[in-house]
């Protein structure tokens, strides 16, 4: 079982690398931009898909010089594709009612079932999130961010840890698109990209 997250950064950071194949400790990562321990745990359940259109591009820092130690940088990226997702764009199956009032019906049907199920941790998350690892030359991970923005400045603290880790650090950023947490059939996750930087 995965372990549920705290919204909060934290000295203590997990020392273990993502691996499908066994538990992903969440409990240290960052949680910006409404997004949910649920659908980060959604998007671990599933090795990501190689897709091209959902590599993702650094835009900033330039990453192919050391990066300034005395000062956290911002990390900013696309996708490289400028088509959005969304769910009034996407192709739906046949027969499914139109996205416009999907969700209306979902609630009525919800009413109707015999037993309700809360969310424990709020709103259900909908729309695309990006799950960045920052990853030490020793394999071990430093920080992890689950993000609902294309770009991250990591807090004092979290940047100092990232300056003393291993050089060079790896960053490796994993997107997919989330339906009330959940991921549809054609949203992944995807493999944005592995980018090796140094901090000197």
């Amino acid at each position: 079982m995965l372990l549920l997250a705290s919204c909060s950064s934290n000295s203590n950071a997990p020392t273990d690398h993502h691996d499908t194949g066994g538990e992903q400790d969440i409990s240290n990562v960052i949680y910006v931009g409404g997004v949910t321990d649920e659908a980060l745990v959604r998007l671990l359940d599933v090795a990501p898909k190689h897709d091209a259109r959902q590599a993702v591009i650094i835009d900033s820092p330039d990453l192919t010089a050391p990066l300034a130690k005395d000062s956290p940088a911002t990390f900013g990226f696309h996708l490289a594709t400028e088509a959005t997702r969304s769910p009034g764009l996407r192709l739906r199956p046949a027969g499914a009612p139109p996205a416009r009032w999907r969700r209306p019906v979902q609630d009525f049907l919800r009413l109707l079932a015999p037993e309700r199920i809360a969310h424990a941790h709020g709103v259900p998350y909908n729309g695309t999130a990006y799950y960045l690892v920052f990853t030490g030359a020793d394999s071990k991970q430093v920080l992890q961010v689950f993000t609902a923005g294309t770009s991250f400045t990591p807090e004092a603290v979290d940047w100092q840890h990232l300056t003393e880790a291993p050089q060079p650090v790896t960053l490796e950023i994993t997107s997919a698109f989330f339906e009330d947490n959940s991921i549809p059939a054609d949203g992944g996750p995807f493999v944005g990209g592995t980018f090796p930087f140094r901090i000197e």
